[in-house]
């Protein structure tokens, strides 16, 4: 989850970096445009010029009205005629701001000089210093985003004076429908001053809406040049910030490797024999020597920014660690933990082992990415982080002890009979199966190793029972064991097993109701462990024939009835 948030973070402010450079790109002079508008041009030249002049006029007579309304301010006697005077000057005052305005804007286009950020300084509180850093990113943005904000601006002022052109004509057309003959002199001349006042608003209305559409299209057509070569802009940011970008992530990897490699050539020299461990103090130096690596490389590339005079990017950066540390603080115990795991003095330590999923494995040598192994399963490995390595306990394991109860080609049984060869092995399951590889059985580790397997492998032996008539009792205990154990025995011999047999015993176990009993014991070494069902039908078979041999009786099972006796 950590990482996640990083990477995020991290990739948001990439975007913005790539945001602010696209718009530090962009070309400021306008392309020519095409020779095939020029007789539009020419026409917009003439709507130009002619919406200037009507700028012109119509500021004249609107300052002409303040200096009346100026004079009829001092003839009115009541502070509320006063303070409506004022408030119509200054409306028409505001009026005359936005038409020169847009005079300005349509003689440049809607392009202006970028505002110093010395004369913002003053602006700031007492964030000063944090705002000092972001400022260069939020100008850049500005800029960026300028255009669009003027277009948006001017289809809202067309919206109103479209809607409130629709409104005085509706107004108008209600007037034109009072008959104004019935009218006194009184009531027409305050009709005339009302319909003169809506008459003057439409005509007003007009004039700022085609102002704003003169505004909008001059806009429009000082960019057309412009978005037709996106080339430019590439190749501007590729020699510009993008370069900076790249010389930046260079200087980061060369520094950070560079001394990666210097590390490992140092940790190469100082061990002098294989599987030597490092002390407590060598490893406090690696991680201080690794927070080293981070900070160079990171200062390397705050050198690139400054080299290149790339304010922008070192605020982006700067912003970048800001963020990081914000999102990781709350995982600072954690990182404590991991990192008393790493200089081998939490719960954890080099050269022991841990259970995971129920097998053990050895934690072969500590690091940010811990591999561990099971030196009876060379295939099965694993590699664990910190974090989760934090999870575990370890403990020391003795010299004899058992890692696993088999491994690949091992031949075992469970305790429920189930018998087969080890096909697989990995950290979640255990395959097995017949010797040919067919009916596969899946376990997972922990059922398999409830099953408490034995394992063949390594040597078994298999107990088979027999049993003679109650003719032969006087040689049970005698001649019966010491001949059944070498007709057997030969028996055994005779298979492509043989060479695995070990010893055959035969003892007499017990008088049974029918029969005299006796436990056959063969022990076979691990080779015949594939033959254990044959072995086990085998000792069976050899016994009936040296009772033939023999001229032994073998019983079967009697049952006495008796009857009762009134």
């Amino acid at each position: 989850m950590k990482r996640q948030s990083t990477i995020i973070l991290l990739a948001i402010l990439i975007g913005l970096m790539a945001l602010v450079s696209y718009s530090y790109a962009a070309p400021e002079d306008p392309l020519p445009v095409a020779d095939t508008n020029a007789d539009a041009t020419d026409e917009q030249k003439a709507l130009s010029v002619d919406k200037l002049n009507d700028i012109i006029n119509n500021i004249k007579l609107q300052k002409k009205e303040i200096e009346a309304k100026l004079l009829s301010l001092k003839k009115v006697k009541t502070e509320q005629e006063k303070e409506r005077v004022k408030n119509e000057i200054n409306e028409i005052s505001r009026a005359i701001a936005e038409q020169e305005s847009s005079f300005e804007m349509i003689l440049t286009a809607g392009l202006e000089l970028a505002k110093s950020d010395t004369a913002e300084n003053g602006e700031f509180d007492w964030k000063k210093d944090l705002l000092e850093i972001v400022q260069p990113i939020m100008s850049e943005l500005r800029q960026f985003t300028e255009y669009k904000r003027k277009l948006d601006n001017l289809h809202k002022k067309i919206e109103h004076y479209q809607s409130q052109i629709s409104t005085i004509t509706e107004v108008l057309n209600h007037v034109t429908k009072i008959n104004k003959e019935g009218l006194d002199k009184e009531a027409s001349i305050k009709f005339e001053q009302i319909n003169k006042k809506w008459q003057d608003q439409l005509k007003e209305n007009s004039h700022l809406l085609e102002v704003a559409q003169l505004q909008l299209d001059e806009m429009t057509k000082s960019q057309i040049g412009k978005e037709d070569f996106i080339s430019d802009h590439v190749k501007q940011f590729v020699t510009g910030r993008g370069a900076t970008l790249i010389m930046a992530l260079a200087a980061f990897m060369s520094v950070y490797f560079s001394m990666l490699l210097l590390l490992g050539w140092i940790q190469q020299i100082s061990r002098h024999r294989r599987g030597e461990r490092m002390t407590y103090y060598q490893r406090i130096i690696t991680v201080c020597y690794h927070f080293l690596m981070v900070i160079l490389a990171i200062s390397a590339s705050f050198y690139v920014f400054n080299a290149r005079n790339d304010q922008v990017l070192v605020a982006i950066a700067i912003l970048l660690l800001v963020f990081i540390i914000w999102v990781l603080k709350n995982s600072i115990p954690s990182y404590l933990k991991e990192l008393n795991i790493l200089l081998n003095t939490g719960s954890v330590r080099e050269g022991e082992c841990i259970t995971y999923n129920g097998i053990p494995m050895k934690i072969e040598r500590l690091n940010y990415y811990t591999k561990l192994i099971n030196p009876a399963l060379p295939k099965l490995k694993l590699r664990l982080t910190l974090a989760e390595l934090s999870n575990y306990v370890s403990r020391p394991y003795a010299d004899d002890e058992p890692w696993f109860p088999c491994k690949v080609g091992d031949y075992v049984m469970l305790s429920d009979g189930t018998y087969g060869l080890v096909k697989c092995i990995t950290l979640e399951s255990i395959v097995l199966s017949t010797a040919s590889g067919i009916m596969p059985k899946t376990y997972a580790i922990t059922d398999f190793l409830a099953a408490n397997p034995k394992n063949l492998s390594y040597g078994f032996f298999v107990i088979s029972d027999f049993g003679v008539d109650y003719q032969h009792q006087e040689q049970c205990t005698t001649e019966i064991p010491a001949l059944m154990g070498a007709g057997i025995r030969q028996g055994l011999l005779q298979e492509t097993y043989g060479e695995s047999l070990e010893d055959v015993s035969v003892f007499f176990a017990q008088a049974n109701t029918s029969s005299l009993d006796y436990k056959i014991i063969a022990v076979f070494n691990g080779a015949a462990a594939g033959d254990y069902h044959a072995i086990v039908r085998a000792l069976q078979r050899y016994a009936v024939e040296t009772c033939n041999r023999q001229q032994w009786k073998i019983p079967f099972t009697q049952l006495v009835v008796h009857n009762a006796t009134s």
